[in-house]
């Protein structure tokens, strides 16, 4: 499902435009970013929104075989719980 499929089903389920709706999914995006660029978690139902640090470390070029470094970074992660993880294990 892309963004503009899920605006409008939300906007469709909610009776609202499909621009409100769609400020409404930007803001929620805007407001998750912010939030997690600060350190900060966003806990919802079925998981939340973290920072993970991802340490330096050493790679291959899988074309030459070369060792190359690759820099230590800071990722966005989704986390899921266990509710959300048993809607797929039936």
């Amino acid at each position: 499902m892309k963004n503009k499929e899920f605006v409008d089903l939300m906007a469709d389920k909610f009776g609202l435009q499909k621009k409100q709706m769609g400020e409404i999914v930007d803001f929620m995006w805007e407001t998750i970013i912010k939030t997690i660029k600060k350190g900060d978690e966003v806990v919802f139902q079925y998981g939340k929104f973290v920072l993970i640090k991802k340490p330096a470390r050493e790679g291959r070029n899988p074309m030459t075989g070369a060792t190359v470094k690759i820099p230590a970074k800071i990722v966005p992660k989704f986390k899921p719980n266990k509710k959300f993880k048993d809607e797929f294990i039936k």
